[in-house]
């Protein structure tokens, strides 16, 4: 399963809700009209009433990619419980598949570490439970079973990993689309305020780009331009990042750099253009968002520009 920077999971938690009330009323209607007699309706009764609290639970708990994993994660736990107490074959085979759809869940909407967390507790509450359960059920079918809950999560995991770097990426430079940029950029900042360490934003901006328009065409810019952007990707750690926001605008974000550093990697990336290229530094402070840095990184980027020019020969 790929890593997922983000996702979606401010707009996941209503259909996350409605699915858990859907297993709420379904488990509800399996202890009232079960299979075999002597099933113990009075656990499918719990499950039904904790189902409806983890629907609860998903619209209510912050937005954020632990508060989904843990959802899911008790979801399969209280489905293991009804699987385990099944009397019936059926019951096994509807519980497990509704424990791979949530592990499936899980891969297409949460980064590696979480969702590998939430497809082991799926594969493992799938073997243990068909394993326990009272009505008869092979092993072959059991890990059969289980092996098809890991494989059918990497596979979807994956495809939604490259759905969302196809839909969040630059296709002619490689640099994040703006939404995708914005929501990578709360995330690092979030995290450079827990961890105490510096964040730097460095605004990029080619002078005078139309200069290449006008002397080799579109192409030609459009080279440029992807050259550029990888020059920087391959001068950036493990978590820094580059964003496209405008035509020749770009701004890389630099986690773990204070001013000086920050200032230098922009002087290097620079550097890099044929064109005279213009660039704004921000360093986080207690109290920033995300867009007080980048008005701060713009404003220091046309400071630059017009020192720039002024110092320009006439």
């Amino acid at each position: 399963m790929p890593t997922v920077e983000q996702t979606p999971h401010g707009d996941l938690r209503a259909q996350l809700a409605v699915a858990l009330l859907v297993v709420s009323v379904l488990t509800a209607l399996g202890g009232l009209t079960p299979v075999d007699p002597q099933t113990p309706t009075g656990r499918w009764a719990v499950a039904a009433a904790a189902y409806a609290l983890l629907a609860v639970l998903a619209v209510t708990l912050p937005a954020h990619p632990t508060s989904t994993e843990v959802v899911l994660v008790a979801g399969i736990v209280v489905a293991g419980g009804v699987l385990a107490s099944c009397r019936a074959t059926e019951g096994v085979v509807v519980f497990a598949l509704g424990v791979i759809l949530a592990g499936q869940l899980a891969a297409y909407v949460l980064d590696t570490r979480r969702a590998a967390v939430v497809v082991a507790a799926a594969a493992s509450t799938i073997a243990v439970g068909a394993w326990l359960a009272v009505a008869p059920v092979h092993a072959t079918n059991i890990v059969s079973m289980a092996t098809l809950c890991v494989l059918s999560c990497v596979l979807l995991g994956w495809q939604g990993h490259r759905l969302r770097e196809a839909g969040g990426t630059d296709h002619l430079t490689g640099a994040l689309t703006r939404g995708p940029f914005y929501a990578r950029l709360d995330a690092a900042l979030a995290r450079a305020r827990r961890r105490g360490e510096p964040l730097a934003v460095v605004a990029l901006d080619i002078d005078d780009f139309r200069r290449v328009n006008d002397a080799h065409g579109h192409l030609g810019a459009d080279d440029l331009m992807a050259d550029l952007v990888a020059h920087w990707h391959a001068e950036l750690d493990r978590a820094g990042f580059v964003g496209r926001l405008g035509g020749d605008e770009f701004v890389a974000v630099l986690p773990g750099h204070g001013e000086d550093a920050a200032r230098r990697w922009a002087a290097l990336a620079c550097a890099w253009t044929p064109l005279p290229c213009s660039a704004g530094v921000a360093v986080h402070e207690p109290g920033d968002t995300a867009r007080d840095l980048l008005v701060r990184a713009d404003a220091d980027l046309y400071a630059d520009k017009h020192d720039r020019k002024a110092g320009a020969p006439a």
